[in-house]
């Protein structure tokens, strides 16, 4: 008898977020010191969020919306993280003080479900964590060794591990995601100072090359190279830096020489045009950017069709940056392993066709 797959979402998106406010693009001018908002349908200039007038910021880079909705921005320039209000950009305070656990040019920022904050420490060679609700440093969670060097951006993957990107020694390095601990480098081909990485919902790992002006594809398991998924100079890149996958499935670099953030088809390779176009609203050297929360909804219902040999999953491009995991068996302790396979885009929903291994397959869509 043909039994069908179960499934279910964890979102991970914010729980208590404003279902009203806009679909927006916010964008760290690393060279202005502000924080730039623009209409995620189209990329017109809406405002400048963050104007920055008080001086808190200094270089700023990664931006992340915590649980309670608000902003927060790694302030490289003074090594500290600054927290704006998430509707209308006022600052809020300096919620990680000036070189707290020894942060020195913070870069990138991930909150997670375990209560923390996590902060790429580039000239420390560290990530450390701070409690997401108070900032009080928590702990070195990677320590410094020469497998990483410079670490810029960092994800965690669908296999629950961190990746780094090592900037200074072009390679990303992955630890384990519970400990820390160091797990060996992961994909080291074909980068020239890397600064952006995502898995995408296909499973891969995307790793911009800022100095190829590139983005190299590489095995979500494996880290073998796959390719040059977007090459060199193309779509007019020039010092790509940070990465996001939107709403659409396309694949959003910020282009830091041109101040302009270049939409691209993963799929095909093929770029879509600028979406910011260059200096719009006075951007200048845009490094890193978000796509901001737009529902409080914390669970969703994906689609499953389930024949005698395949099964076709489809949930929702306004389910931003999740990937897929299959299991056998939902018994406490069972291993999920993420799935690596081609996702197509078609009106408004991701795709993935896969064979069925057995009458008892469970999957899950999850936000690292």
């Amino acid at each position: 008898m043909l039994r069908f797959a179960r499934l279910f979402l964890v979102s991970g998106l914010l729980a208590g977020w404003p279902a009203s406010l806009p679909a927006e693009v916010l964008v760290s001018g690393f060279t202005s010191g502000q924080v730039l908002r623009y209409a995620e349908t189209n990329g017109a200039f809406l405002d400048v969020f963050v104007s920055n007038a008080n001086g808190a910021l200094s270089l700023p880079h990664g931006l992340a919306f915590g649980p309670d909705g608000h902003l927060y921005v790694a302030s490289a320039g003074n090594d500290r993280v600054v927290r704006y209000d998430g509707a209308t950009g006022a600052f809020l305070d300096v919620f990680i003080p000036s070189g707290s656990g020894g942060l020195d040019y913070p870069v990138a920022l991930v909150f997670r479900p375990d209560g923390y904050l996590y902060v790429s420490s580039q000239l420390s060679d560290q990530v450390l964590r701070y409690d997401a609700a108070t900032g009080a440093f928590a702990g070195v969670f990677v320590a410094a060794t020469a497998e990483l060097d410079g670490p810029s951006d960092m994800t965690f993957g669908p296999d629950g591990n961190l990746y780094v990107v090592g900037r200074f020694n072009n390679r990303v390095v992955r630890y384990h995601g519970t400990t820390g601990a160091l797990l060996g480098a992961f994909a080291t081909n074909n980068l020239a100072q890397p600064f952006g990485l995502r898995f995408g919902p296909d499973g891969f790992l995307y790793v911009v090359s800022g100095n190829s002006a590139s983005v190299q594809r590489f095995h979500g398991s494996t880290g073998a190279w796959v390719d040059a998924v977007i090459p060199t100079g193309s779509g007019g890149l020039s010092l790509p830096v940070g990465a996001n996958f939107g709403p659409d499935g396309a694949l959003y670099l910020a282009s830091f020489n041109n101040n302009k953030l270049a939409r691209f088809d993963v799929t095909t390779g093929a770029a879509l045009g600028d979406f910011v176009s260059s200096g719009s609203g006075g951007l200048n050297g845009p490094n890193f950017f978000t796509f901001r929360p737009t529902t409080n909804a914390t669970t969703s219902t994906p689609a499953v069709i389930v024949t005698p040999t395949n099964a076709l999953l489809s949930w929702p491009t306004a389910a931003v940056g999740l990937t897929v995991q299959t299991n056998s068996a939902l018994a406490p302790g069972s291993a999920w392993g993420h799935v690596v396979r081609p996702v197509t885009r078609s009106s408004g929903s991701f795709t993935m066709s896969f064979p069925r291994t057995n009458d008892h397959q469970f999957f899950r869509l999850i936000t690292p």
